[in-house]
């Protein structure tokens, strides 16, 4: 296992690099984005958890892994990336129930700042440098980080 159970039980089990394998190798859940901007990583203030993340969210019917990625995005923080890259799936496993979950994970520079719109589930938004105290922020998203960028 990589890193520490989040609130809701989820821990990274396993990291799968785009390189080894494709997305159609997993039955794949909702979309993490991972946006920089200066060696900074943007993430939302989930103002109903009480925590920062990683910009994510559940796949629409009809939606690619992609489309999910840019829509979160945008919704979650208000900004846009352009050309997103897939770098792989990260296997969660909730500890208490056993689900399983296949995520694709998408990276990408910020490079032009938009205003961030307040929204139902985030209130702020912030490019956190990996060690600047910012408050709660998900244990899944600081693993998934600590795996790609070693924070």
């Amino acid at each position: 296992m990589i890193g520490s159970p989040n609130k809701f039980g989820y821990q990274i089990k396993q990291f799968y690099n785009s390189r080894d394998y494709t997305m159609d190798d997993f039955i794949l859940s909702g979309s993490f984005v991972i946006a920089r901007k200066d060696g900074k990583t943007l993430l939302c203030h989930n103002h109903k958890r009480a925590q920062w993340e990683l910009p994510a969210g559940k796949r629409e019917p009809g939606e690619t892994p992609w489309e999910c990625a840019e829509r979160e995005l945008k919704e979650e923080t208000s900004q846009v990336v352009h050309g997103l890259s897939w770098i792989g799936v990260m296997k969660l496993v909730n500890k208490e129930t056993g689900v399983e979950k296949f995520n694709p994970i998408f990276t990408g520079e910020v490079e032009e700042l938009h205003p961030f719109q307040e929204n139902e589930e985030t209130d702020a938004i912030v490019f956190w440098d990996g060690e600047e105290r910012i408050g709660e922020i998900d244990e899944v998203d600081v693993a998934l980080l600590h795996r790609i960028f070693s924070i």
